[in-house]
């Protein structure tokens, strides 16, 4: 496949999982459980983000336009990874039941602190005030892999979440 094509397979893959009923409600859930299940969609599309600035350029490109580009890429996968870890935080601000409910339903946040933290995804180098002239070009299939991977499993987390019913009339 060409790498044009690969590309944008990826960004519309990425962008569907992004994707979701904006318009599902909460209001069945706790104050915490709805918080964890709406920033979920956040972090989703926190995740998306990334490679949509890596794009390979068609021309052979200047030391400072590579550098503005990775800089752009570097930008979106710390947010993407502040989005992540912001959202792991809210599991310690969930009272003992809330936590009885996820754990229930069979939610864990380890999944997604492994995701946080696996080599290669939300790093760039292991220096972060080098200053090179040609940085690192991250491995675009792993991100991909992994950062789709961290999505479906935030999709499959706020899906399991949003369908737990306690209200026999809500059916």
């Amino acid at each position: 496949m060409v790498p044009e094509r690969q590309r944008d397979a990826r960004l519309r893959e990425l962008l569907a999982l992004s994707e979701g009923d904006d318009h599902l409600s909460t209001a069945h859930l706790s104050r915490g459980l709805g918080e964890l299940a709406r920033q979920a969609r956040v972090v989703r599309h926190a995740l998306a983000t990334p490679l949509s600035y890596w794009d390979n350029p068609l021309a052979p490109e200047t030391p400072w336009g590579r550098r503005a580009r990775c800089d752009a890429y570097d930008r979106a996968i710390g947010e993407a990874r502040r989005a992540l870890w912001e959202w792991l935080l809210l599991f310690r601000w969930l009272d003992e039941r809330e936590r009885l409910v996820l754990l229930g339903l069979g939610l864990s946040p380890a999944p997604f602190y492994a995701a946080l933290f696996r080599p290669g995804v939300f790093d760039r180098s292991d220096d972060l005030w080098e200053e090179v002239l040609y940085p690192e070009a991250p491995d675009v299939a792993h991100v991909f892999a992994e950062l789709r991977r961290t999505m479906i499993a935030l999709r499959t987390f706020e899906a399991t979440l949003l369908a737990r019913v306690t209200d026999p009339y809500r059916r």
